[in-house]
């Protein structure tokens, strides 16, 4: 398919991941695509006093741990709802901001992908999450949203 050579799907930290992406695993098109699987972990800053150097968690040392857990979630994942060719090429990141929806939209205009996949709860009306809401909003790729009822 023309409009998804480079596709990039959000990836929820959430134990039930797996299920909430399902529906990429019938997504043909994604043979012939570049696939990134991006998670953004939440980083908190914390202003300890004036003037001083904030405190930002999780501190630099416990990023690696954290990314190397993650890292080995989403190359399980890969495995388990992509197709055989595209888990050659599966691009697999682990992003770290304060603000996990602007941190991965800036990542999605700096790969230049086409196509968007978002995973969302049964909530309220169309947009089921501010995350879906948000990108839909502030990105000009397509936006594929699957809707689960977990």
């Amino acid at each position: 398919m023309k409009f998804a050579k480079k596709v990039v799907i959000a990836v929820p930290l959430t134990d039930n991941m797996s299920q909430m992406l399902e529906g990429v695993r019938g997504m043909e098109f994604l043979k012939e695509s570049e696939v990134h699987l991006i998670s953004v972990f939440n980083t908190i800053n914390y202003a300890v006093g004036l003037g001083e150097v904030p405190l930002v968690y999780p501190i630099i040392e416990d990023r690696k741990k954290i990314e190397e857990s993650i890292m080995e979630r989403l190359k399980q994942l890969s495995t388990d709802i992509l197709p055989a060719q595209a888990k050659e090429r599966a691009v697999i990141q682990c992003l770290f901001g304060e603000n996990a929806k602007e941190t991965f939209c800036d990542y999605v205009e700096k790969v230049k992908a086409d196509t968007v996949v978002v995973a969302t709860r049964k909530k309220r009306d169309f947009f089921e999450s501010s995350f879906a809401h948000y990108v839909t909003k502030h990105l000009d790729a397509d936006v594929i949203i699957l809707k689960n009822h977990l």
